[in-house]
């Protein structure tokens, strides 16, 4: 073969493999355009369907949930209220009606907010040295079902409720519960700890300044971290049986005009003071001769919140970069979730949350 004949052998091997080149991409953009556009995550799908590796949802730039993940997971809630009997209670679940459909797409839309949280409970916990390992995961597994026995029983149960193998409920709900787990800890202890000690500090700083005569709503206004600084620390009025257990005593023992010491429970450090009391009456189901009657305080409070991951991770989340690839969702920063594109849907999903209690489909699971 001459050297002209050569060139044009090599000519057209460009061009067949240039050519494949862009076939195979003009190939991967259709699909893509039909996975994002007109694949409806909430639907029955095939094995394509649950194997779609694209995006859905990237994180930080380097983290993603993919569209197959989410499908997967979507079904599997589905094939859970579908193999529940809801008879006794007089209700059904039905995934086929137009409104059903929309019930399904509030699910997902949950789902997907959960995923956030999990991938981000990951994300958060690798930076800080956290790893959770597959043999981590078996091992807590296999203690459990040491513990508690019946694996074969186990098994059939996830497979009837959900779908799932043994290694599908490791990767999905163990190693995500063992994420959450040691990175609350991990918080606790670094983050967690300056926030509470400085909380102490301030509710003393609170309770100094009240002793040296400065009106409670006066510190309340300046210092207070409640939700009622603003109005001199105003709650308005309790019974006992509303106030949190860890205080309720403290503060039914206070008289009229009273302020406590520093008061802590599980959510932080309170300051109460007791600006009034009274009766509160209310009539049995046979009228007055029944009656009972009951003492309600009415309080003011200065309050210093303690450490709280679900606020710390609240915060985190909302500080990511998060993009939403799928047509339906959209990412609102504000709230730090996925929400509905659609104005109908969000008015549905108002509507469906209001009556909740009485719809099966958006019972917890």
């Amino acid at each position: 073969m001459d050297e002209k004949e050569n060139s044009k052998q090599k000519i057209k091997i460009t061009s067949l493999a240039g050519g494949t080149a862009l076939f195979v991409l003009a190939a991967f953009l259709v699909f893509a355009l039909w996975a994002y556009r007109f694949s409806d995550l909430s639907q029955e799908r095939g094995f394509l369907h649950k194997h779609i590796f694209l995006p859905g949802i990237i994180m930080g730039g380097t983290n993603f949930i993919s569209i197959g993940e989410i499908n997967q997971n979507i079904l599997s809630i589905k094939k859970f209220y579908e193999s529940q009997d809801f008879s006794d209670l007089g209700l059904r679940v039905d995934f086929s009606t137009d409104d059903g459909k929309k019930r399904l797409k509030i699910r997902e839309k949950e789902l997907i907010n959960k995923m956030i949280e999990d991938k981000a409970i990951e994300i958060l916990a690798n930076e800080r040295g956290i790893n959770i390992s597959s043999k981590i995961v078996d091992e807590n597994v296999q203690r459990k079902l040491d513990e508690y026995g019946g694996e074969s029983e186990i098994k059939n149960s996830l497979d009837k409720l959900y779908g799932w193998n043994m290694s599908e409920f490791k990767d999905k709900i163990v190693q995500p519960s063992l994420y959450k787990d040691e990175l609350t800890k991990w918080v606790a202890e670094n983050d967690g700890k300056e926030k509470n000690e400085t909380a102490q500090k301030d509710s003393q700083e609170a309770k100094a300044r009240l002793d040296g005569g400065e009106s409670f709503e006066t510190v309340a206004e300046e210092i207070s971290k409640g939700g009622t600084a603003n109005s001199g620390g105003k709650l308005g009025w309790f019974l006992e049986e509303q106030i949190s257990t860890d205080i309720s005593q403290d503060v039914v023992a206070l008289k009229k005009g009273e302020v406590s010491g520093i008061l802590e429970s599980k959510l932080g450090y309170h300051i109460i003071k007791l600006d009034n009391t009274r009766e509160n009456s209310s009539s049995g189901e046979d009228g007055a001769e029944n009656s009972t009657s009951q003492e309600a305080y009415e309080i003011s409070q200065i309050f210093f919140p303690k450490f709280s991951f679900a606020n710390w991770l609240d915060g985190k989340i909302k500080g990511m970069k998060v993009w939403v690839l799928m047509m339906d969702y959209k990412w609102d920063k504000e709230t730090g979730l996925v929400e509905f594109k659609n104005n109908d849907m969000q008015k549905f999903e108002a509507e469906i949350l209001e009556k909740s209690q009485a719809d099966p489909s958006m019972l917890s699971f």
